[in-house]
């Protein structure tokens, strides 16, 4: 009988990978109103390709580097243990969300090899979503959905071509520093071998207290409050952005270069006045883009009026505006919310990269980024609702140069935020892993039609400014 072709992806082990050396103490982390903004959203998800063609064989890296992952993955976790732990997943009356770490606690991982072609996968062009669906672990539930956990890991090797390592993680857990964080940790560990050790000691530990966040004004309890009304009302609204059950959804990546955002810059000013930052400058590009892929309308306005109104969401850190700043290595949710609207029909990167802007210069006044707190739980769902554009990720991550493996592997050839693809939001990173001195790159996930518009926006608008 002729061999069958192999599988996209076959699974070769699943184990778990707990912190060593072990915690001291059982510990609990409850959820801080900051945390439970992204209550209900899907998981974050990221897919970090590195290349090696010198990796012939799944037994080279089954023999040989995976050892040295676990290893170091477990060193890691001791560090940052809530990664291990149980989030509970109860929002009745009286319950009280919280992460939960106990001895025995670990980390799910997923050991797999691909047939699928890897210089392909990590390219920019438009890839279809569901090729990469079989590189990302999920999270599983227990006691009957009661809790579940916080991360996933799977590793996926591509013989003589290289691995992906992907990544499930919880967002009511951590945001993209905490995440960028354990992330530079665990490379570290990984690339340093036993040195790691007098690297680690000068390295700032994260910070899991959470008295210093503080809440005055109650948002806890109130946001509490919605999530239990909306559960109960059987809200929907954030499938609006989920685009992950339709046919022909691809993700691609457009390269922002430095020369381009100086271009677009001054013809922004020009246009507007405004001067704008290289992040508001992609953030515009993007959003314009998209809105002239979907025909000039985003769907319904926030209050189910037919669309006249272009919708953009994006986060701010909130680490140093809160009263008292809360520490950097603070590990956990810190994020405020920021809403941008601009007239729908015929915008343009210059109009919507102002509006951006102006929404950015406001943050510098005192107080001005918690201003509109209460109402965030509720927000979100109705800009979903309105498929409003919304940003994961930020060039300042910088995680290209947090997941340097070092040895054969280095840092990666590409990094994706798949979950893009259910949460409406543009993929921001810092332009590849050589850079080019300020790029940005901005990945993003729509339908076929939609994505190839997009492209004919992004060449236009540069050729326009040439």
């Amino acid at each position: 009988m002729a061999p069958q072709p192999l599988h996209p992806v076959t699974v070769l082990e699943q184990c778990h990978v707990s912190p060593a050396p072990a915690p001291g103490q059982p510990r609990a982390l409850p959820l801080t109103f900051f945390d439970l903004v992204f209550w209900g959203f899907p998981p974050v998800q990221r897919l970090l390709f590195y290349d090696n063609a010198d990796l012939l064989s799944v037994s080279d890296l089954t023999l040989g580097e995976l050892p040295r992952f676990k290893k170091s993955l477990a060193a890691a976790l001791h560090h940052f243990y809530p990664l291990a732990g149980k989030l509970t997943c109860e929002m009745a009356e009286g319950a009280v969300p919280e992460v939960v770490f106990l001895h025995g606690d670990s980390v799910p991982l997923t050991v797999a090899v691909s047939g699928d072609d890897f210089e392909d996968l990590a390219g920019d062009h438009a890839r279809d979503t569901t090729r990469l669906h079989p590189l990302l672990p999920a999270l599983r539930k227990h006691g009957g959905s009661r809790s579940q956990d916080v991360l996933a890991v799977q590793v996926t090797v591509f013989p003589r071509a290289g691995i992906c390592i992907g990544t499930t993680l919880h967002h009511a857990v951590a945001d993209g520093s905490s995440y960028a964080h354990f992330l530079r940790t665990w490379a570290a560990i990984h690339r340093l071998g036993p040195e790691c050790r007098k690297v680690l000691e000068m390295d700032v530990p994260p910070l899991f207290d959470r008295g210093v966040v503080r809440d005055d004004a109650g948002l806890r309890e109130a946001f509490l409050r919605d999530h239990r009304a909306l559960a109960s009302a059987g809200d929907t609204r954030l499938d609006g952005w989920d685009l992950s059950l339709r046919r022909g959804v691809v993700l691609a990546t457009f390269r922002f270069t430095d020369k381009q955002l100086r271009a677009l810059g001054g013809h922004v000013e020009s246009e507007t006045s405004a001067r704008c930052s290289p992040y508001a400058l992609a953030c515009g590009a993007a959003w314009a883009g998209i809105v002239h892929a979907r025909g000039g309308s985003s769907g319904r306005d926030v209050d189910g009026a037919a669309a006249s109104r272009a919708h953009f969401g994006f986060v701010t850190g909130c680490k140093p505006r809160a009263s008292p700043p809360i520490p950097a290595n603070y590990f956990g949710n810190c994020l405020g919310l920021c809403r941008v609207e601009a007239g729908e029909r015929g915008l343009t990167a210059a109009a919507a990269s102002a509006a951006i802007w102006r929404v950015i210069e406001g943050l510098a006044e005192e107080g001005r980024a918690l201003r509109d707190a209460r109402g965030w739980v509720r927000s979100v769902r109705e800009y979903a609702s309105a498929r409003a554009v919304t940003v994961a990720g930020s060039p300042k991550l910088r995680l290209y140069a947090a997941a340097d493996l070092g040895g054969a592997w280095g840092r990666p050839r590409k990094v994706e935020i798949a979950s893009v693809e259910r949460t409406g939001a543009v993929a921001l990173a810092e332009s590849g892993r050589d850079g080019d001195g300020g790029g940005i790159e901005v990945g993003l996930a729509l339908p076929r039609a939609e994505m190839e518009a997009f492209r004919t926006f992004y060449l236009d608008l540069f050729a326009s400014l040439c």
